[in-house]
């Protein structure tokens, strides 16, 4: 039986391993984490597990709800519709659907109808590749014109990336907003909660003989063997015949050892930051699900109410809500401490809502949350040297960061090394 280790216990990690360990493969994962999930692990709070960030399923996700039934969990999928609020100058503004965009009343009616148009063109448009060598706001502002290419477009990228749109991806954002135009405002969770359907991926793979190790810590990776310190602070050498790294490119470079050339698909990947204020409360600030600041700029570029999506998480009747922010990986704010930042989110939070207060809060910062697709972007090949593979949301462009995409990327990659070496 070839031995295969993979680097990650995240989406992407579990599913590659689920796939390889059913096709006979001995796999063993490696989690840094005490906790599986990766971006999608969660933590327990007034007895119920709330994930760190936001996570939902999509209309369109077909992968993730497949892994949904798989593992039983399809009659515990449950879907709300909510729209998505846009925050301009203190107003709210729906603008998920096609009537929303004539209530927009920032843009004239001209740049309503290129709007409109935008929309339409996008939901027909299938292949992507052709956009990315665009520029992304040369390409709006032909379709949309400028000034609702500056007020919407280069806000909402702003936010997630704070770069000019004329660096981004054309590609990346028509995939993006193809996707929530599909989705018709149509968004789902399991009702166990993501952690029972990660729990249940990580014991199918340990009943075919597979091992999970938690709070284990790649320090080195060669072409055969990797190096670690595992849970005791101990230092060891596992050998494998293949390698799969689930993790960021840049946290992956840093341990590889291999020839500069080996790497060199990687060096482009750059990865933005996010805080994630998760907050109890007993005030409801929105009735909609999904919200996004696009004026004033505040310290965090939204808010999800996650008792509208799950309300049975919600213990004495509070309201669940995140509060995002992406950063650079060397923002200052990323070293404050929880108290400063507790306050900076409090102080902006209070300005769209005076009278806001929690209950209890926690705090999470995760340094590669999310890969900046910008032009000309190319995905790294999923093999990357002989034995040693990739997986990953990053390797999933023009799709935008997603389960899914993740959920479709461990399946891939354990495909194609399958593909090469058999089953066993």
């Amino acid at each position: 039986m070839k031995e295969v280790i993979i680097i990650g216990g995240g989406i992407s990690g579990l599913t590659c391993g689920l796939h390889l360990a059913e096709s006979g493969y001995r796999v063993t994962i490696l989690e840094k984490e005490a906790i599986l999930g990766g971006l999608a692990r969660s933590f327990f709070i007034k007895g119920h597990w709330i994930p760190l960030t936001y996570h939902h399923v999509m209309n369109p996700d077909k992968v993730t709800q497949a892994y949904i039934n798989k593992f039983g969990f399809l009659k515990d999928l449950h879907w709300i519709k909510s729209s998505q609020v846009f925050w301009y100058e203190n107003r709210q503004y729906l603008l998920s659907k096609p009537r929303h965009i004539f209530s927009f009343t920032p843009l004239d009616f001209t740049s309503k109808l290129r709007l409109f148009y935008l929309g339409l063109y996008i939901l027909l448009k299938r292949n992507w590749t052709d956009l990315n060598k665009r520029d992304c706001s040369e390409w709006l502002n032909k379709i949309v014109g400028e000034k609702t290419t500056k007020l919407l477009f280069q806000n909402l990228v702003d936010i997630k990336f704070n770069m000019p749109l004329s660096s981004m991806s054309a590609a990346w954002l028509g995939k993006r907003m193809h996707q929530s135009i599909r989705n018709k405002d149509r968004y789902g969770c399991i009702v166990p909660g993501w952690h029972q359907l990660l729990d249940k991926m990580a014991e199918e793979i340990i009943g075919k003989k597979g091992k999970i190790f938690k709070n284990f810590e790649v320090t080195k990776v060669g072409i055969k063997e990797i190096e670690g310190i595992g849970s005791d602070n101990k230092q060891c050498v596992m050998p494998a015949d293949v390698i799969v790294s689930t993790i960021p490119p840049p946290i992956f470079k840093s341990i590889l050892s291999l020839p500069n050339k080996s790497k060199l698909s990687l060096d482009n990947i750059r990865y933005r930051a996010i805080i994630s204020f998760v907050c109890g409360s007993s005030q409801d600030i929105s009735h909609c699900y999904w919200s996004v600041v696009l004026k004033p700029r505040l310290v965090f570029g939204g808010f999800f109410n996650q008792t509208i999506l799950a309300p049975w998480v919600s213990a004495d009747g509070e309201y669940i809500y995140y509060f995002f922010t992406y950063l650079e990986n060397n923002d200052q704010i990323l070293e404050y401490n929880e108290d400063t930042i507790k306050n900076l989110y409090l102080n902006d939070i209070q300005k769209l809502f005076p009278h806001f207060s929690i209950n209890w809060y926690k705090l999470f910062r995760i340094r590669f949350s999310q890969p900046v697709f910008i032009r000309n972007y190319e995905n790294p090949p999923i093999e990357l040297a002989d034995n040693i593979y990739l997986a990953g949301v990053y390797r999933q462009f023009p799709r935008p960061r997603t389960m899914d995409a993740a959920f479709y990327s461990g399946l891939e990659t354990a495909k194609y090394i399958i593909n090469k070496h058999g089953k066993n």
